[in-house]
């Protein structure tokens, strides 16, 4: 059978091999092109790259003695305050004195109505003018039965004697029986005379002692009526401010009602709790005789506080021991105020005072050699505080000298042989930094 031939097939076939052809000769072309522009181009000298410089600001090391510090939160208080109370039942006359306001002692603060005292005073009065009366007139009759006591004596002689005289008389005959008993009946009765007197004599001094009692009752009630004419003047105790009124004028109160309650500035204190191991320290102190000072700015004052002593105890809620700091008596300071106090602890030697920032891990600083860092452990003694508020901490190590220049700027990739460029820092650019309790 003769092959047909197609015309429109064999030109299809040309056109695909002209355009792999196309595409072959513009890959040479480019080839060529490219392999001429290395050929004729410069040749260039490999360059080395240069190792960074991190600009830097340090501090030239100089170990010293110094206190560090704990900044603490307390509460003002007083170590006492009175509450006074109604020594009589009355009605409130005078209110002289408000809640807040400042009193000295010995002030009236408080008037009660007196009519009822008085009148109870006038009444112990008469009865002890009554007692003592009373106990005079037996006086006088004591005196009087001892001066009659003599004469009854002397009467009882006389019949004794004149009834020796009838008995012996009556012995001779001489008289008749009815004399002598007549005679012998007289000396009885002087004799039982005698006794009774004699008897009455022996009571007067339990008449006296109980005339002296009812005198002593007397003289009690009359102290306390004029006791009771006092209460009616409610005085202040002790210098203060009332911190409490509990009654107003025209008030009827009795006796043991509460009328105000006053706080006692001469015994103001600062109550802050501290951590137990600084506590532990400030006992030591105040055992060894030692003071422990604390100072807080207050209105722009700078205020000094001393510790007076440590609560024996942790109380529950808290982690730390109460400690009390003694405040100079001041009427304008108000209870309850919080006060922000920074306590001295025990003075620590060779320290070196570092911004926070200086401080890596917290137990490493870097130390600047010969434009190198060299990381330095060290021991973290503490934090202090200044008067100005500039915030430091305490390190301490035996690889640190006088003269070292150590790193104080705050570089993320500060490592042991890092380059940089030192700059002496100004020390007046202290950062204030906040803190309450030491985090060491």
């Amino acid at each position: 059978m003769k092959a047909q031939y197609f015309p429109g097939r064999t030109l299809a076939r040309f056109r695909y091999l002209g355009g792999k052809a196309a595409g072959l000769l513009i890959f040479g072309i480019f080839l060529m092109l490219s392999m001429l522009v290395i050929a004729t181009g410069p040749e260039a000298a490999p360059t080395e790259r240069a190792e960074r410089e991190w600009p830097v600001s340090y501090r030239e090391v100089t170990p010293v003695s110094m206190a560090p510090t704990i900044q603490v939160y307390g509460k003002l208080e007083t170590d006492q305050s009175a509450t006074l109370r109604a020594g009589v039942t009355a009605t409130v006359a005078q209110v002289l004195r408000r809640e807040g306001d400042w009193v000295n002692a010995g002030e009236t603060l408080v008037q009660l109505d007196d009519a009822e005292v008085l009148l109870a005073e006038q009444s112990a009065r008469a009865e002890l003018a009554r007692a003592e009366a009373a106990l005079r007139s037996i006086r006088n009759d004591h005196q009087l039965a001892q001066d009659l006591g003599l004469h009854h004596e002397a009467q009882s002689q006389l019949a004794r004697e004149k009834l020796q005289r009838f008995e012996s008389l009556h012995a001779k005959s001489m008289i008749a029986d009815a004399q002598l008993d007549d005679v012998r009946h007289e000396a009885t009765e002087r004799a039982m005379v005698l006794a009774q007197h004699q008897s009455r004599l022996r009571d007067f001094p339990n008449q006296e002692q109980q005339a002296e009692a009812v005198v002593a009752e007397a003289s009690a009630r009359l102290g306390q009526a004029e006791l009771d004419r006092q209460h009616t003047d409610v005085r202040a105790p002790f210098s203060g401010r009332v911190v409490a009124l509990d009654v107003a004028a025209g008030d009827r109160i009795s006796a043991g009602s509460a009328l105000l309650s006053v706080a006692d500035y001469a015994g103001l204190q600062v109550r802050a709790p501290v951590p137990v191991d600084v506590a532990q320290q400030l006992r030591r102190n105040l055992d060894r005789g030692k003071p422990v000072v604390a100072a807080t700015t207050i209105a722009g004052e700078r205020l000094g506080f001393q510790l007076r002593g440590l609560a024996g105890e942790v109380k529950a809620g808290q982690s730390g021991i109460d400690a009390f700091f003694h405040v100079a008596p001041d009427s304008v300071m108000a209870l309850g105020t919080v006060v922000d106090l920074t306590v001295a602890l025990p003075e620590q030697s060779n320290v070196v005072a570092l911004p926070i920032h200086a401080v890596y891990d917290n137990n490493r600083v870097y130390r600047i050699t010969d434009s190198r860092l060299q990381a330095v452990t060290i021991e973290r003694v503490g934090e202090h505080m200044d008067e100005a508020g500039n915030f430091r901490v305490l390190v301490r190590s035996s690889e640190l000298g006088r003269g070292d220049q150590l790193l104080v700027s705050q570089l993320p990739t500060a490592m042991t042989g890092l380059l940089v460029r030192p700059t002496l820092a100004e020390t007046s650019q202290t950062p204030a930094l906040a803190g309450q309790w030491s985090s060491w």
